[in-house]
């Protein structure tokens, strides 16, 4: 792999190497398993310190893209997003473009400036990526989230929005989704040409430092229904978070909690967790209840930057 590094670009030569990189990837050139030049060869070919060059694959193992492999190596950690044929046909059409705007005697990258314009109000009227979450109010956080990370378009839809634009002919070809729904919205998806992407969510530091608190035995998280198949994977990590090793903990679906004021003040559990997806079934007034826990999630990062690739989004 040969980089093409701009010396004069307002980019930072750490960026180009890592989005050159990701590209690669992206499109299939470089495949799981793959070795990365070594920093050496990079410095010869390219001029550019190996410091640097060391920052930029630095960056990408921590975002989980490259791993250390023997010898002193770096290997590529993911599956390419595109097969090879697809990788192969974008290199065809690009190469196609580029010789008719020289042809008719437009500069490439007035043309490039001119179809960046045109994709982006394509993608307004059709968006291509959706996040899809049970949840319309956290399917609309998270993907405004990720737009904002990804400095593109990506719409947020609940699982009943999805099914709908299915119906009526939605272009949307990625779907992103929280990993513990990915089955759920699969399903809505079978037999159609659509890319279900699940992205690992976590408990955010805030949450991890109230649970590490918690000192007492028997307690009780409510899930909204589409999570109860991930029941014990959410119970595995509560129990990693909470250091009180007599802890029992229970989980319910929220919507079989009929009174909630019994929940909370009868002595059968000492704590009540409260996942996101179930938030909105507990009356406002009993948010703050003091045996009250509300679960607060995240994104992965890490796993964020492997579904970037997955999606496409390079740029």
């Amino acid at each position: 792999m040969e980089f093409q590094i701009e010396k004069n670009s307002p980019v930072p030569v750490v960026k180009q190497i890592q989005e050159q990189i990701k590209l690669s990837i992206a499109m299939g050139t470089l495949k799981k398993g793959d070795f990365l030049p070594p920093i050496r060869d990079v410095e010869k070919q390219t001029g550019i310190n190996r410091g640097q060059i060391h920052r930029a694959y630095l960056a990408l193992r921590r975002a989980g893209l490259v791993s250390p492999a023997p010898g002193k190596r770096i290997a590529v950690a993911v599956s390419a997003a595109a097969p090879d044929f697809i990788s192969k046909k974008c290199e065809e059409l690009s190469k196609d473009i580029i010789k008719r705007i020289r042809g008719i005697g437009i500069a490439p990258i007035a043309f490039a400036r001119y179809l960046s314009r045109s994709t982006l109000e394509d993608e307004r009227r059709s968006p291509f990526i959706a996040y899809v979450d049970p949840d319309r109010e956290i399917a609309l956080r998270r993907a405004g989230q990720i737009s904002h990370l990804w400095q593109a378009r990506i719409i947020g839809l609940s699982a009943d929005e999805f099914k709908l634009a299915l119906a009526h002919g939605s272009k949307i070809r990625k779907v992103l989704v929280n990993h513990l729904a990915r089955d759920t919205i699969r399903h809505l998806t079978r037999g159609r040409k659509i890319d279900v992407i699940p992205i690992k969510i976590s408990f955010t530091e805030q949450t991890i430092r109230v649970l590490g608190k918690i000192r007492t035995s028997s307690l009780l998280v409510l899930l909204p229904n589409h999570a109860i198949t991930g029941a014990p994977f959410i119970v595995e990590q509560l129990h990693k978070r909470i250091k009180y090793r007599e802890a029992n903990i229970s989980w319910m679906d929220v919507n079989e909690v009929r009174d909630f004021n019994h929940l909370l003040n009868s002595s059968e559990y000492d704590r009540i967790l409260v996942s996101p997806g179930a938030r909105s079934k507990v009356p406002v007034e009993l948010l703050n209840h003091s045996r009250l826990v509300l679960l607060q999630m995240e994104l992965d990062l890490e796993d964020l930057e492997i579904a970037r690739i997955r999606a496409g989004m390079i740029a």
